[in-house]
């Protein structure tokens, strides 16, 4: 039931007392929901949203709407370090200092490293060692600039909130409220599930029409020291493996951050699931017998692209050769400074 709509393209539902709080993104496609809900006397709200254009103003308006102050929100909790998550959270904080803020341990390491000055220089020559991967895996040297330019983008619009509350796999609050960890679309990624109604607060982790990107970032080098035996590279061994596990939770209602709410969760699943499937079968047969470089490939599967969405194809097909690799499926060979995949 559709309770409040503007001109702005934002709009408020109600599902099964939770609050969906839904806001176009002016220069994008899609939408960005928050959800709140009350739980044992205390008011949560899960994931921030965007702090730009009029996205802020809209979501204040909507919690107006619905009769409720930020004064009266008791937890926020961030999916992950993405702008359109952790946005508001600082905002949140100042005008109700009263308010915890909880997001997990490497979302916080990572949002704090990537948004402190003093670390630019750091994160500049981990990007740098990102791009220059890029150029063995096919790109030129221009288009690995923009990829450098890509990735020092999006932290230029966060803004570092500590939390306080630093949450791990498993925690429980409030009781019901378990923290189920989901690296795949963000190392640090969360979803929130409610073990009394099944409800499940997914962030990106599972999307409604779309599979949300799976690929590599920049990362702090004492991260991978902190969390030793943890493969960065192989997140798309680790996305499949958090898709099972929310699938044996058997959660009856899935609330994403964009698109639509998915009242089958099972069957969206196993949807996202044999996506990838059909994903890994498509490269490993383009590359049978016949050496490409992962731009190559992302080309033939993708088509031509920009220069942003270039890199996001082929971060996307590095995290599906990676995880081939992995599996003993696919090879790969050095030639003329370049990195070419076989199978």
């Amino acid at each position: 039931m559709t309770l409040f709509s503007t001109n702005f393209n934002s709009e408020i539902n109600k599902i099964e007392d939770v609050h969906q709080i839904k806001i176009d993104v002016p220069w994008s496609v899609k939408n960005v929901s928050v959800y709140l809900f009350d739980h044992k006397g205390s008011k949560i709200l899960f994931d921030s949203g965007f702090k730009m254009e009029n996205w802020s103003k809209l979501f204040f308006s909507a919690l107006n709407n619905i009769n409720i102050s930020i004064k009266d929100i008791d937890y926020c909790f961030i999916s992950h370090n993405h702008t359109d998550h952790v946005g508001l959270a600082p905002t949140l904080k100042l005008k109700n200092p009263n308010l915890k803020i909880l997001m997990h341990d490497i979302t916080n390491e990572t949002l704090k490293w990537e948004t402190e000055k003093e670390n630019l220089k750091e994160f500049d020559k981990e990007a740098r060692k990102v791009a220059y991967q890029m150029i063995q895996y096919g790109f030129n040297e221009d288009q690995s600039e923009k990829a450098v330019q890509f990735l020092s983008y999006w932290p230029k619009l966060r803004q570092y909130q500590k939390p306080d509350i630093i949450l791990h796999d498993g925690d429980k609050i409030l009781n019901d409220l378990e923290i189920i960890w989901t690296p795949g679309h963000s190392f640090g990624h969360i979803c929130l599930f409610n073990t009394k109604n099944k409800f499940l607060f997914c962030g990106d982790h599972i999307l409604s029409r779309i599979t949300p990107h799976i690929g590599n970032y920049v990362i702090p080098k004492f991260l991978t020291e902190q969390y030793e035996g943890y493969d960065f590279k192989n997140i798309l061994s680790h996305y499949l493996s958090s898709l099972d596990r929310i699938d044996s939770l058997n959660p009856k209602i899935i609330f994403p951050a964009h698109q639509e709410i998915i009242y089958d969760p099972h069957k969206r699943i196993s949807e996202i699931k044999e996506h990838h499937k059909n994903r890994l079968a498509e490269i490993s047969r383009v590359i049978k017998d016949n050496p490409l470089t992962p731009l190559r490939i992302s080309q033939l599967h993708f088509g031509d692209l920009d220069d942003t969405n270039s890199y996001l194809a082929l971060s996307e097909v590095l995290g599906h050769l990676f995880f081939l690799e992995n599996q003993g499926l696919v090879k790969s060979v050095e030639k003329n400074k370049k990195i070419l995949y076989y199978s």
